[in-house]
């Protein structure tokens, strides 16, 4: 009986591992892309429909595997003060969570802000998001179509305007 208590510990423990390795949203104050995309989330502990776009992040798995193949997604907490390191030169700029949210004129939440591999912004959304949505924005940015095509054309083909 025993045996199996700590079968059943190992399996659960190494779920647990697992799950805690593919969670993407990264909380950290160095936000770097190291050659992908970056996608700046904004939001606050109080914020419903962060809390829906977040679940949707890593439960959608077409939206899951969008963004842990193409992008570095960081979680900017609006309702705590953070210094961070932006950007990957060296050394990188030093900001924090209010500079962030004036410099971007973040005014309410979920405000997602979409950069390419270079740090140049290319899609800022203010509000939430849908899976579907999210997919079509995520994909005009990770396969390079913003390169070739306005955002306004882009989205119209897609069915979005």
């Amino acid at each position: 009986m025993k045996k199996f208590y700590v079968l059943i510990l190992m399996l659960l423990t190494s779920f647990a591992i697992l799950n805690a390795n593919d969670n993407i949203l990264q909380h950290t104050t160095k936000l770097v892309a190291n050659g992908k995309n970056i996608l700046l989330l904004f939001e606050t502990k109080t914020c419903p429909y962060c809390k829906i776009l977040k679940k949707d992040i890593e439960t959608n798995k077409v939206l899951h595997s969008i963004l842990k193949k193409s992008f570095n997604v960081y979680s900017i907490p609006l309702d705590e003060y953070h210094e961070y390191d932006m950007g990957d030169k060296k050394p990188p700029k030093k900001t924090n969570t209010v500079s962030l949210k004036m410099g971007f004129s973040v005014k309410a939440t979920p405000q997602i802000i979409i950069f390419d591999k270079h740090w140049n912004k290319i899609i800022q959304l203010p509000g939430y998001a849908d899976p579907k949505q999210m997919i079509i924005f995520l994909n005009y940015v990770s396969k390079g179509i913003y390169k070739k095509e306005g955002l306004k054309k882009y989205l119209q083909t897609m069915g979005m305007m």
